[in-house]
């Protein structure tokens, strides 16, 4: 077994990058969401990772073993606003490849992800979670993420 890398993502990596997000959103968004397509990585992921790599309020890491990624997260500052009072940070996206969870990668994520907010002076983090996806849910609670809102959906067709 070879050490992960955890780094900040470079234009470099796109296309594992891309990879890896396209594996996520086949593994969860599309087999949890009927109305999501999932062809659209195929023809827009690449573009919108590389301007969050390029994004100076976007936190992109990969987790990368002998020069392949291996997973990924994403990440997402906005500061105050008229609306809101502080600053807040998202975490948009994560996911280890199946052969590799278990290693404690996504953990190091979120815990890179949780000080990069802090430094930024976020007064809240934010992730969303499927909530089919109860091993998810659970793992972000594990570092502290509490349920503060639920959305509702109703299929009208």
């Amino acid at each position: 077994m070879t050490d992960i890398e955890i780094r900040p993502a470079t234009l470099d990596d796109l296309d594992g990058l891309t990879k890896d997000s396209a594996e996520l959103f086949a593994e969860d968004g599309v087999t949890r969401d009927r109305l999501r397509d999932p062809e659209w990585p195929r023809d827009n992921d690449r573009a919108r990772l590389a301007g969050l790599v390029a994004a100076p309020d976007a936190l992109v890491l990969v987790a990368v073993e002998d020069g392949a990624v291996v997973g990924h997260l994403v990440g997402a500052f906005s500061p105050s606003s008229s609306m809101w009072t502080a600053a807040r940070a998202e975490l948009v996206s994560t996911h280890v490849a199946v052969s590799h969870r278990g290693r404690g990668i996504g953990g190091r994520m979120v815990e890179d992800f949780i000080a990069w907010g802090r430094d930024r002076g976020a007064a809240r983090l934010h992730v969303s979670a499927y909530t089919a996806n109860s091993s998810a849910i659970r793992f972000y609670q594990h570092y502290g993420f509490v349920p503060l809102t639920i959305d509702l959906a109703l299929d009208v067709d």
